[in-house]
This record gives structure tokens, C-alpha cells and sequence, in this order.
């Protein structure tokens, strides 16, 4: 079996999600996600079962401004990490300057193919998958200190 004719199995589109969901800050990190798992196609060849057993190998981010990075694993939130909010993760990308940018992923699979009940085969090559596109909002971010709550008191110093 090969590559193409696997690709008629149809591998399962991927996900992609970020944190903060559609923002981020000049100079701060914003985390990506991938959602992409293991999965299996079945379908009936020659009057016998086949299936086609697709695995996630690699992700390839580009980040729209024109930064790529190429990931082993999806990525998770920081919460799963224990990260606080805006910490760097083996997915997350720091735009360098404000805008507007557009986040594609494509996952890298490789594929396995079985007929008829007998072992599973390895099948030569990768298979891309396209997720989602993300459109990210890049704000830049200024702190002042203030003497109270602007709040409590709009016409302070620094509100």
C-alpha cells in the first residue's frame, strides 16, 4: 500500500487553539495547542476489512510573522503545565511587534495499514493535515503606577 492510496482514508483534520484565545501582547508569550491524536479508518477492500492507523509524528507552526517552529508533541495549556499565564512552552511564539496575524498548523502523520485482520504494515512517507487557521490580535502593553485605583479614583495620578 502507499502513501496515496492511504491518503483515501481520510486522515482526521486537526485542531489548533491558543491562550490567550485570539490576543496577545508584544513581547509576552501566547501558547499554542495542537489537537491531534492517534486514529483509525476501516473500511471494506475486496469484500475484508481494512483499516489505516494514522499517527501524529510532528507539528509544524507558522506563526504569521513569519517565525515557523517545528514541535515532537501538540503542546498544552499552561494550566496542564503548571505555568503561570504568558510563560514560554515548547509551542509558544512572542511576537515581536503589533498586528494582526494569521497561525497555521500542519501536523505531520505517519501511517500503518492492515487487511483482512493480519498485522499491522508501516507505509512509507508522511501524510500533511492542515488545521484550523487562528487569527491572532497583537497589542502592545504599557504598565504605569498609579497612586489609587482608577476606579475608585478616575482623576488621580496615572488614571
Amino acid at each position: 500500500m502507499t502513501i496515496e492510496e492511504v491518503a483515501s482514508f481520510f486522515v482526521e483534520r486537526p485542531r489548533q487553539s491558543m491562550e490567550p484565545d485570539g490576543w496577545a501582547i508584544v513581547g509576552l508569550d501566547a501558547n499554542f495547542i495542537a489537537a491531534a491524536s492517534r486514529h483509525t479508518r476501516s473500511a471494506t477492500l475486496l469484500g475484508a476489512p481494512a483499516e489505516v492507523r494514522f499517527s501524529p509524528l510532528r507539528y509544524d507552526w507558522s506563526y504569521g510573522d513569519g517565525v515557523t517552529r517545528q514541535a515532537h508533541g501538540p503542546g498544552a495549556t499552561w494550566a496542564t503545565l503548571q505555568l503561570s499565564e504568558f510563560s514560554p512552552t515548547s509551542t509558544s511564539h512572542a511576537y515581536g511587534s503589533p498586528g494582526t496575524f494569521t497561525v497555521a498548523l500542519t501536523v505531520r502523520y505517519s501511517a500503518e495499514y492492515r487487511y483482512a485482520g493480519g498485522p499491522w504494515q508501516p507505509v512509507p512517507g508522511e501524510l500533511s493535515a492542515p488545521a484550523n487557521d487562528l487569527v491572532v490580535s497583537v497589542l502592545s502593553a504599557q504598565t504605569v503606577l498609579v497612586d489609587q485605583h482608577c476606579g475608585t479614583n478616575p482623576a488621580g495620578p496615572g488614571c
